[in-house]
């Protein structure tokens, strides 16, 4: 009597419903209805899904496909229906196991809520590693890069992208290598003074780093830094005054003439080239960046203009579908030429180009390893995603544009931004100004 007592005093029941509201999918959430005895609890399992695969008497995931001829999209789906149900059970197992071993005098809405957070993200819950007490500078840098993940870009408010913390790692990489290289293991804040700016940059340029590879290693240190001070640490204040080099680059692009040189090239005996080839017309014509195209589909497209939102800056954008960037889509019927890598892009972009006969010779000089180099090469070689969007936006200078309208299509939000794009020589300046001179003298 004792033992059936016991069994009907710890008796549960719990049901399963399917909420009224739907999320942008159009799914429902499964709600749970946990009873014992006088006591109802009411919880949200996490798990979403169709109204027509759910079954209201049975409290599961019923009507799934069973046909034998299925495509790959339509097992896909009976997958997931039935990991769905499998965690449905188990977590009416999970909890009816957590009552049992509970205080039941503490049986609360919130006690159901944490049951049920605690089976869908267990690892919220783990015990964590006592963080190591820090005090050195790469202590401090080694758990601002274990966090980065958490923190958030201050202008877009989203996470930070992968590029941007390994430009942290790559930072952190040479100032390992710098104190190794004086024979240290870590460096204290107090060494952050000017004799250790002259000895990290000489570091630098040893690697033949040019100037503003230099410089963007100075800017993310000082970054750093100055997130430590923010978290309370005594970073001292040399650091401050450290500069950021920065140099500009005669980069070139690619002007009316060549992008139609390149258009002309048939390259449809090496479909790789070709597509490469469609991708750079995009870049060049519509001024986007490479990240921002490969994102862009069918209902980005309208009534002859693509809109959309920058990865980047969170800027939405609208541009105008030019000739050309209507005729590539057209040719890929409204959608993106099969998604490729950045750095095959930069590669086949390349070999496009010298096919082209883009093969001008072109003049560049910048600071390598703190000293000024001068290179010749030909046009094709320098050529990449970057030359895309910087021939737009020199080209539709060149053509007469106001800054301001090419930068609302471009996106950039400050006109110092956008001139580090416009690649016109003295010689371009020269005649543009003259060809004006004549519209308004004679």
């Amino acid at each position: 009597m004792f033992q059936l007592l016991e069994t009907k005093i710890i008796m549960a029941t719990i049901y399963y419903t399917l909420s009224a509201k739907s999320n942008a999918n159009k799914d429902c959430e499964i709600l749970m209805k946990f009873i014992h005895g006088q006591l109802t609890r009411r919880a949200k399992t996490n798990i979403f899904l169709s109204l027509e695969y759910w079954n209201a008497d049975k409290q599961c995931v019923d009507n799934i496909p069973k046909s034998r001829l299925l495509t790959d999209k339509q097992k896909k789906l009976i997958d997931d229906l039935n990991t769905k149900n499998e965690k449905l059970i188990s977590l009416k197992t999970a909890v009816l196991k957590c009552f049992n071993e509970a205080d039941k005098s503490n049986i609360s809405s919130d006690w159901l809520t944490l049951t049920v957070d605690k089976f869908n993200f267990p690892e919220k819950y783990e015990p964590k590693e006592a963080e190591q007490e820090i005090s050195t500078l790469f202590q401090f840098v080694d758990n601002f890069i274990k966090h980065a993940h958490e923190r958030k870009d201050k202008s877009t408010g989203r996470t930070l992208s992968k590029r941007t913390t390994q430009h942290y790692s790559s930072t952190q990489k040479h100032l390992k290598g710098f104190a190794k290289s004086i024979g240290k293991v870590d460096l204290e804040f107090a060494d952050l003074d000017q004799l250790f700016y002259d000895g990290f940059v000489a570091y630098l340029q040893s690697l033949s780093f040019t100037q503003n590879n230099v410089g963007r290693h100075i800017k993310t240190l000082k970054m750093m830094l100055n997130e430590a001070v923010l978290q309370g640490f005594n970073t001292g204040v040399y650091w401050k005054s450290f500069h950021a080099f920065t140099e500009d680059i005669d980069n070139v692009y690619l002007d009316e003439k060549e992008l139609q040189q390149l258009k002309d090239k048939d390259l449809s005996e090496t479909l790789y080239l070709d597509r490469a080839r469609d991708w750079f017309l995009l870049l060049a014509w519509s001024g986007c960046r490479f990240s921002d195209l490969e994102k862009i589909s069918k209902t980005n497209i309208k009534d002859g203009f693509i809109t959309f939102r920058q990865q980047k800056t969170n800027n939405k954008v609208t541009i105008p579908l030019h000739p050309v960037v209507l005729e590539i889509l057209k040719k890929y019927n409204y959608q993106m030429p099969e998604p490729i890598t950045n750095q095959r892009f930069n590669e086949y972009i390349k070999e496009a180009s010298k096919q082209a006969k883009i093969e001008s010779i072109e003049t560049m000089t910048r600071t390598v390893g703190g000293k000024l180099v001068t290179e010749k090469f030909e046009k094709w070689e320098h050529v990449s995603s970057h030359t895309g969007r910087r021939s737009f936006c020199t080209n539709m200078y060149k053509r007469g544009l106001p800054t301001l309208m090419i930068m609302s299509i471009s996106g950039h939000t400050t006109e110092k931004s956008f001139l580090k794009y416009i690649k016109v020589k003295q010689e371009e300046h020269a005649a543009m100004m003259a060809n004006k001179w004549k519209e308004i003298y004679n």
